[in-house]
């Protein structure tokens, strides 16, 4: 079983990364339109949990033990869950066009599903199942 990594490489040649960084870049361009009452509630809560989810996976990667990535991982997909559900009331409260809406959310399943098979793959790696 396979506990240490042998390479560490650089977070930033990750796709998942370069994917998780955009949208939380998006995220922080669209809730500048947000009325100013949501600065402490909704805003907030989509800043950081965009910024969870690409810090995470940056740290996540850094770490030289598999479980501890696989940790910070799974904290990424419950990130990206996160705004996910904030997205959800943005549009409803009609902060957010449903076009803009549906862009992001399509996005953020594109992350998750990344974030998913990366978890796939460390666990076989843990199980012995891959190199």
């Amino acid at each position: 079983m396979a506990e240490k990594k042998q390479f560490i490489g650089d977070f930033r040649e990750l796709e998942v990364y370069k994917k998780a960084l955009i949208f939380s870049n998006k995220i922080y361009k669209i809730v500048e339109k947000f009325p100013a009452y949501e600065r402490n509630n909704l805003v907030e809560q989509l800043r950081r949990a965009s910024s969870s989810c690409y810090g995470n996976i940056a740290e996540g990667n850094a770490n030289y033990y598999y479980r501890k990535e696989y940790d910070r991982l799974n904290t990424s997909i419950g990130s990206i869950a996160e705004c996910r559900a904030y997205l959800d009331m943005a549009v409803m409260q009609r902060y957010i066009s449903n076009a803009t809406y549906e862009n992001l959310d399509k996005e953020a399943e594109e992350v998750f599903r990344m974030l998913i098979a990366m978890i796939n793959r460390i666990e076989k790696i843990l199980k012995g199942e891959a190199s």
